[in-house]
């Protein structure tokens, strides 16, 4: 989900062209990037089930990210995909609430497809995504066959993205969701990981999107605000993973308004104390959750190795066992021959 933190700014969006990016590392969530593209990337013919090879290896998000990740290897763009590891007791919750959407949202494709009312079924489909360990694995072979480092976060991908880009290791962190900032992330690159156009909202019609670069202090700098306890406190009070429901007729205008009137965790208990029970509208106490955004857990130590792509073996992988057309990937695997041949004679010149 994440907080709804985007509605409240404007001028610290930098529209940027995916050259301004060359030279640079970015980090991805690899869960959310990999949930991204198994949702858009469906079979229409099956009622939006997923696309799978001929022994039912599932494909989609591999369909997603070879050309994705081909693209910003071509341009330059060094991605470090940064993958969960155990989420915090405080997101329990809205990851049983996660799964009963999913649940609903099966039930709901099964009864369309059992009807044969495969547009039906579609617009469930999406909603239905797992991730399950031939996935994971899959992606995790790609990412090595293509040089791309993997990052084993303790917890949260997001804080140990944050914790990369404050030590300088990584340039921005990649990122539709605002809680990259509460986590303390200096720079989040938007509309970078999955396409350049998205579908409106029931609507069959398509819009053109560009790529942002938001930088956390110009975003608090906008939106009068201090110091990032502020920002946790406007997330917090909005609705984040850890307290999904936020205040109920607390909208995010009226949050920014309340956290710059009442500017510490004291004074906002205080207003809020008085008008709420805060053991029903907080299962944890603001204290412990905005200490928990000041100091995830995180490996501060994590180590990142690039290496150099290696086509034949990407072709070998995506062709000879996931079915892929050769045709389909030529033009990529091309232009990952040409990176590869470029990186090993600017090695050997420069001893």
């Amino acid at each position: 989900m994440g907080t709804q933190i985007g509605k409240l700014f404007s001028n610290s969006r930098q529209i940027i062209t995916i050259n301004a990016l060359s030279g640079n590392k970015i980090g991805f969530d690899a869960y959310n990037t990999i949930y991204a593209f198994l949702a858009r990337i469906r079979d229409k013919s099956t009622g939006g089930g997923y696309f799978t090879d001929s022994n039912g290896h599932v494909t989609s998000h591999l369909l997603g990210l070879f050309p994705r990740l081909a693209y910003f290897l071509v341009h330059d763009i060094h991605p470090i995909f940064i993958f969960d590891g155990k989420p915090p007791e405080f997101k329990k919750s809205e990851i049983i609430s996660r799964k009963e959407r999913k649940k609903n949202a099966e039930d709901k494709w099964e009864i369309a497809i059992a009807a044969g009312d495969m547009e039906e079924a579609a617009k469930y489909a999406q909603a239905t995504s797992r991730i399950t360990p031939e996935i994971l694995d899959d992606t995790k072979t790609l990412l090595r066959y293509l040089g791309i480092p993997i990052v084993q976060a303790p917890s949260e991908a997001e804080a140990q993205g944050a914790i990369l880009t404050q030590q300088g290791i990584i340039t921005a962190m990649a990122s539709q969701d605002y809680d990259s900032f509460l986590f303390g992330c200096p720079i989040v690159i938007r509309n970078l990981g999955v396409t350049q156009r998205r579908k409106l909202p029931n609507q069959q019609r398509f819009v053109d999107v560009e790529t942002e670069r938001i930088q956390l202090k110009q975003l608090l700098a906008e939106m009068q605000l201090k110091d990032r306890d502020q920002l946790i406190l406007l997330g917090l009070l909005i609705g984040t993973d850890y307290n999904p429901k936020g205040i109920r007729g607390i909208g995010p205008k009226t949050a920014l308004k309340l956290v710059q009137k009442y500017p510490s965790l004291d004074f906002l208990l205080s207003y809020l104390d008085a008008k709420y029970d805060l053991e029903e509208i907080f299962p944890y106490p603001l204290e412990v959750l905005l200490k928990y955004f000041r100091s995830p857990e995180v490996n501060e130590n994590a180590e990142i190795t690039f290496s150099n792509p290696r086509p034949a073996r990407v072709q070998k992988f995506l062709v000879e066992e996931r079915g892929f057309k050769p045709e389909r990937i030529q033009r990529q695997i091309k232009s990952l021959q040409r990176i590869a041949n470029q990186s090993t004679l600017d090695k050997f010149f420069s001893g």
